[in-house]
């Protein structure tokens, strides 16, 4: 089913215009019935901003009420310091309280903080201290555990260090060895034979050279006789045959002396081989016999050196027991102390937050609008003031049952009041209602008459404050529920409807608008007077022939025309 169209408030007041226009109209028609008083009206197209909108009145309220209260049930009420109507700021005084005995308390309550925190604290001290000393003994104590395991480490190092020397000497000397018994073996093996043939050579020019010593003695004798006796001639065979004889002997000494030094060559030769062969032995036999030696004192050492090793990791574990011991009782001291330094303190805070409560002020600027408490009176926890904010306003309007699926929350609402003039507030929805508030016979006029529409309450924020502004003020809304820009418009009257329902405008061909043809249009967004159109043939040098009001039409026939839907 179609829905029937509403009229608004709006409406109403143009209607109301235009009869009196056509009742204007229609008396000048009478008085000029034999002239033709037709006239054609024509406008340019033009684009403009096409809003379609809902009409509606709301009040100024506060969008901050603020019911003051106070914490201090069943205290009295030292003084009120406003009234109804008052204005108030922010920090204001509104009443105070009686707070003697909460200071009294306050200052028995710091008393006993401040001994119990000269009590923990020196408990927190006595820990610290403790554990000060537990560091210091620490590091002494792993200091001379540290000197005892360096010097057992650098003892096994040593001795580490002396049987590797050893042994790289002792290979180095078996292979030296090895190497000089190959090289010469044969000498090594000739040896004896040398030595013994050496032996015999010098045994042989001893007996020679004996030999002939001996027989050059004689000879040197009979030589000497004949000296003294020359007249002997038997001397001189005997010298001659010894002579003979001498030199034989003499010739055999050389020839030993001659095998004895190739003898002694070749044993000499042989000699030095051997005795660096036995010095190489000899040297190897020391070598094994210090490897011997050191072996068993590196396996002492390297005992001496685990059980230090032992000894200075149990010193550092019981150092670090003992320090994580001190630590924790460190912490523990000093958690006590917070813990009785954060009861204190908060009972402390308690009083001072009573007491700072009982002072109690504005927290918003606004108007007093009701005042609960006298000076006196016990206070039980109820509203002591009523304060309606004034830095910001909201507006509260009522929207009929009809436009309300078309508000949404975020619209654009345009804002007038008595108070701002012509000035026109801008603003946005922030609420709507999901239930009906009450029955009205029209938008913005509360009834109980039965059969009314249901209307919903909304909340509009202003974009900005205006000074200007009062609780309680009437605000006259424009609801923007749809909004096109720079878009070709012409008076939505001026738009056809065809029987199969398509829309067309006619276009001046000349100035006097008689000379007219139909261009095909899209009909758009409807707003108070102008309507959108879409057509890719719209140029802006185009004139629209606005329809006629004959002279002969009917009243009923000029208030059908001004009940088309026109929007806001």
């Amino acid at each position: 089913m179609k829905k029937k169209k509403k009229i608004t408030k709006k409406k109403i007041v143009i209607a109301v215009i235009l009869v009196i226009l056509a009742i204007a109209i229609y008396s000048n028609f009478n008085k000029n019935n034999q002239e033709d008083v037709t006239k054609v009206e024509i406008e340019t197209i033009e684009k403009r901003t096409i809003a379609k909108s809902i009409s509606a009145t709301g009040t100024i309220n506060s969008s901050n009420t603020k019911n003051v209260v106070a914490t201090l049930t069943g205290s009295e009420i030292k003084s009120v310091n406003v009234k109804k109507g008052d204005k108030v700021n922010v920090g204001d005084v509104i009443c105070t309280f009686d707070t003697s005995t909460i200071q009294e308390n306050l200052s028995i309550a710091q008393a006993s903080q401040n001994n119990s925190e000269a009590q923990a604290n020196l408990g927190v001290q006595s820990a610290q201290r403790s554990l000060n000393d537990a560091i210091a003994n620490k590091d002494t104590q792993i200091s001379s555990s540290q000197t005892d395991l360096n010097n057992a480490k650098n003892a096994y190092d040593d001795a580490i260090n002396q049987l590797n020397n050893i042994n790289s000497n002792l290979n180095q000397k078996q292979n030296e060895l090895k190497n000089y018994a190959q090289v010469n073996g044969q000498v090594l093996n000739e040896y004896q034979a040398l030595k013994a043939d050496y032996e015999a050579k010098k045994l042989a020019f001893t007996q020679a050279n004996n030999e002939y010593l001996s027989k050059n003695n004689e000879l040197e004798y009979l030589k000497a006789l004949k000296n003294q006796n020359t007249t002997d001639t038997t001397i001189d065979s005997k010298i001659i045959e010894l002579t003979i004889e001498v030199n034989s002997r003499k010739v055999n000494m050389d020839n030993a002396k001659s095998l004895l030094d190739t003898a002694e060559s070749s044993y000499n030769s042989a000699n030095g081989v051997q005795s660096k062969y036995n010095s190489l032995t000899t040297e190897i036999a020391s070598l094994e016999a210090q490897k011997a030696q050191v072996e068993p004192t590196i396996s002492q050492l390297k005992t001496t050196y685990d059980k230090m090793v032992t000894a200075h990791n149990s010193v550092v574990s019981t150092s670090d027991s003992t320090i994580a011991s001190m630590r924790d009782n460190l912490t523990n001291s000093q958690l006590a102390a917070n813990s009785s330094s954060l009861a204190g303190r908060t009972q402390i805070n308690a009083y001072k937050d009573q007491i700072e409560n009982g002072i109690v002020k504005a927290t918003v600027a606004g108007t007093i609008t009701e005042v609960n408490v006298k000076k006196g009176d016990l206070y039980t926890g109820t509203t002591i003031a009523t304060i309606e904010g004034t830095e910001e306003f909201i507006i509260e309007a009522e929207i009929d049952e009809y436009d309300i699926p078309d508000v949404e929350v975020g619209m654009k609402v345009l804002i007038k009041t008595d108070a701002t003039r012509e000035e026109e507030l801008e603003g946005r929805i922030t609420y709507v209602a999901s239930s009906a508030t009450n029955n009205t016979a029209m938008a913005g006029m509360t009834t109980t008459t039965t059969g009314g529409s249901a209307t919903y309450k909304i909340e509009i924020s202003l974009d900005s404050q205006n000074d200007r502004l009062r609780l309680g003020m009437n605000a006259k809304l424009s609801i923007i529920t749809e909004m096109e820009e720079n878009v070709w418009s012409v008076p939505y009257n001026a738009i056809y409807e065809r029987e199969d329902g398509t829309n067309y405008i006619e276009i001046a061909k000349d100035e006097t608008g008689e000379n007219k043809e139909e261009l095909d249009v899209i009909k758009g967004i409807e707003g108070s007077y102008y309507a959108e159109i879409k057509s890719d043939k719209l140029k802006s040098d185009m004139r629209v022939v606005l329809p006629k009001v004959e002279a002969g039409d009917s009243m009923k026939e000029l208030l059908e025309m001004m009940g088309a839907d026109a929007g806001m």
